[in-house]
């Protein structure tokens, strides 16, 4: 009995310490936003309407006091000829894209603008067209975006905000001037039914010999603005109000925004040096000051573009800066600046801090670039991904193949050499490939690659017309010293060889913009 009560006891206590503990919760004050959340946001929404010409709307999502500031703080960056564009009434707050291709993974994806466009050349009137979609011209911004630091949140906007403006000027991005700075060629794409006389799509390839295109931002893939010409057109906006370097490393591209889309706007000054000299100049005073932070910063930039040469000359100032004596910070930041540089010099650098103790692997791994250039994320993640943006054409009669390998550029860091690896199969028969081959890369490329069928297959290249073919593509990374052999994943594509089709468009075509009948669209038609 006595075990009984003191048990009840027990419960007992323990009930009126939890009453005691509801009692003091529910005494506890609401959080009360100050002032009218409600008002504010409505007169952030009007202000910025005011000064921009666009409207905030809520949708899927209501927009926040700290989001609304902070696209403010971007668009007080943009021109004026990107504010108050016809046509654009607003833009959207949504958790995710909706309107994505199907299979294609969204929950990375920032944001999004409309409307979308196809690529055609009409055979009627033997015409190159960009036929934009019926859609509301706008700009989607997704939940992910809100939570980005400051500069990639602007990087994004503008970016975006550079879509827009190309749409209503007629596809800048498609102008031939534009078209030949950034040496994108049009190929022409026949369809699996195709006949003579039949419309067919067109694309842009970029070219592979080129080494310099858009710079990326640190959220993109380095191939990110080889895709077309419309992405290295936002790449290069975004680095135009963002990037130091992007007049000394472009100054085609830099020059056209300044005349046709920034109104003679500048954002960086200009000096008489030399892209190469300007950066040494830059790090050297970084390295002399001891700005550690100053010398990542310019590492980080170089990066964005491809520039082997550059990549050297930091290589070695790093190298001599570090002979001193160790030193604690100094050693973890410029380990950390070596992240960012593709040289398979920068790689041994780091190791070599690892070894001699005077940086832990795991204060290297605790910067995102670092990490992302680590062995494990190579090995495990990013030596699988598959090739990109895979075409079949005919150049001069000679079959080819051109795509994006996003890896390479880290394969070639981590010491790797790769060598691509095709095979050609009817369709329906998967076991015996009617053509196979593979080609060698050459050290220090971009990450687009051509590669001539007929040169690199085994035995005699017989390819049948008219029949629908598949094309798999994978690539093989092999390090010459550690004797490891890594395999991504198989890329595969449909493609129909047709006689007498002439895979090249003609030089200087002139593509014509056609509009949806929608009434943002009335004067651009």
């Amino acid at each position: 009995m006595g075990k009984f009560i003191a048990i009840g006891w027990v419960l007992v206590f323990n009930l009126l310490g939890a009453t005691a503990s509801w009692g003091q919760e529910a005494k506890r004050p609401f959080y009360e936003y100050p002032g009218d959340y409600r008002q504010e946001i409505n007169q952030l929404k009007d202000d910025f309407k005011i000064k921009f010409g666009y409207e905030l709307l809520d949708l899927e999502l209501g927009w926040k006091p700290d989001e609304i500031k902070e696209l403010t703080l971007a668009f007080s960056k943009l021109p004026e000829t990107f504010l108050h564009i016809p046509g654009i009434k607003g833009f959207y707050h949504f958790s995710k894209l909706r309107a994505a291709p199907e299979g294609m993974p969204v929950d990375d994806v920032p944001a999004a603008t409309f409307p979308s466009f196809q690529t055609v050349y009409r055979n009627s009137t033997q015409s190159y067209h960009v036929e934009v979609d019926d859609q509301e011209p706008r700009i989607e911004f997704f939940n992910i975006l809100f939570y980005e630091d400051r500069e990639i949140f602007q990087n994004i906007v503008h970016h975006e905000m550079a879509h827009a403006f190309d749409i209503f000027q007629k596809y800048l991005s498609f102008s031939r001037e534009w078209l030949e700075i950034t040496k994108f060629n049009l190929i022409h794409l026949p369809a699996l039914d195709g006949r003579p006389g039949d419309d067919y799509l067109f694309t842009a390839l970029n070219d592979p010999d080129a080494v310099h295109y858009a710079p990326v931002s640190v959220r993109q893939l380095s191939t990110y603005s080889r895709q077309n010409p419309q992405e290295d057109f936002a790449n290069s906006v975004s680095a135009y109000i963002t990037y130091p370097y992007f007049r000394y490393s472009h100054p085609g591209r830099y020059q056209f925004l300044k005349n046709k889309v920034f109104g003679g706007r500048e954002y960086f000054p200009e000096t008489s040096m030399s892209y190469r000299d300007k950066v040494i100049s830059d790090f050297e005073s970084a390295l002399t000051s001891r700005d550690w932070d100053g010398a990542i910063s310019i590492t980080q930039e170089v990066s964005r573009d491809f520039a082997p040469e550059i990549e050297s000359a930091l290589i070695e100032r790093l190298e001599k800066s570090l002979e001193a004596s160790p030193d604690s910070v100094r050693d973890v930041k410029l380990g950390a600046a070596t992240c960012y540089l593709n040289s398979p010099k920068a790689l041994e650098v780091r190791r070599d801090l690892i070894r001699k103790k005077r940086v832990p692997l795991q204060n290297l791994l605790q910067n995102r670039r670092c990490g992302l250039m680590s062995r494990r994320s190579f090995e495990n993640d990013f030596a699988l991904w598959s090739m990109q943006s895979i075409y079949f054409f005919k150049d001069n009669g000679r079959a080819q193949i051109q795509f994006l390998d996003p890896v390479l550029p880290l394969a070639s860091a981590r010491g790797f050499e790769t060598r691509y690896l095709w095979r050609i199969f009817s369709e329906g028969n998967d076991e015996v490939p009617l053509a196979e081959g593979s080609s060698l890369v050459e050290e220090g490329r971009p990450g687009s690659i051509k590669i001539d069928l007929g040169k690199s297959v085994v035995g005699t290249l017989s390819l049948p017309n008219g029949k629908p073919l598949i094309l798999e593509l994978g690539a093989q990374r092999n390090h010459p010293r550690e004797f490891k052999r890594l395999n991504s994943k198989p890329a595969k594509i449909r493609f129909v060889i047709q006689s007498n089709f002439n895979y090249k468009a003609r030089n200087n075509p002139v593509i014509k913009v056609i509009y949806p009948d929608r009434p943002e669209f009335e004067k651009l038609n």
